[in-house]
């Protein structure tokens, strides 16, 4: 498909956190062109507070920023709303902690410098994680399980309803496909 045939859902909410105002800009000019709602913010305080003010569709966070980076940032907008999916980018090789945060926590990851496609492999993405934690939050609203959930540290069986549960494993057996 080609980049100009993508269709998403204009209204949606993306979230930009990068220390780079090179790379702000490029996400501002050309996201726009898909979404009518993006919101760029030079640090992880200025997401924060974004995240008070919209109803955030995904957010697309730099890892290395000054005072809280992006993996510090991801477990805030997970607190805020864990149907959010965080989508991590990086263009500085990772601590182990970080890889652990990244494969364990972290939505997406994105390593730069990447190509338009694979931007918009990672927005497609998010945009049916997003779609999917909306479903899947409706059958588990505790935010606390919602989380252990989709982090593959609690099991299905706590959803007493078997059509729920089924539903649910269904839900999340689609994410893995993707």
């Amino acid at each position: 498909m080609s980049i100009q045939d993508r269709i998403y859902n204009r209204s949606s909410y993306i979230l930009v956190v990068d220390d780079d105002d090179t790379l702000l800009k490029f996400f501002k000019i050309h996201l726009n062109k898909f979404f009518s709602r993006v919101i760029v913010v030079k640090n992880a305080q200025e997401a924060i507070d974004s995240l008070k003010d919209k109803e955030i569709d995904l957010v697309i966070s730099d890892i290395k920023m000054p005072r809280m980076d992006g993996i510090q940032l991801m477990k805030k907008v997970k607190n805020h709303d864990p149907s959010i999916p965080v989508f991590l980018v990086s263009g500085a090789l990772l601590d182990e902690d970080q890889v652990t945060a990244v494969d364990e926590k972290a939505d997406g990851y994105l390593k730069k410098p990447f190509s338009i496609d694979e931007l918009h492999g990672f927005i497609d993405r998010g945009m049916r994680v997003r779609d999917a934690y909306k479903e899947l939050l409706l059958i588990v609203p505790d935010k606390k399980k919602f989380l252990e959930l989709i982090q593959g540290r609690r099991q299905f069986r706590f959803i007493k309803d078997e059509d729920e549960r089924l539903k649910a494993q269904q839900i999340m057996d689609s994410l893995k496909v993707s």
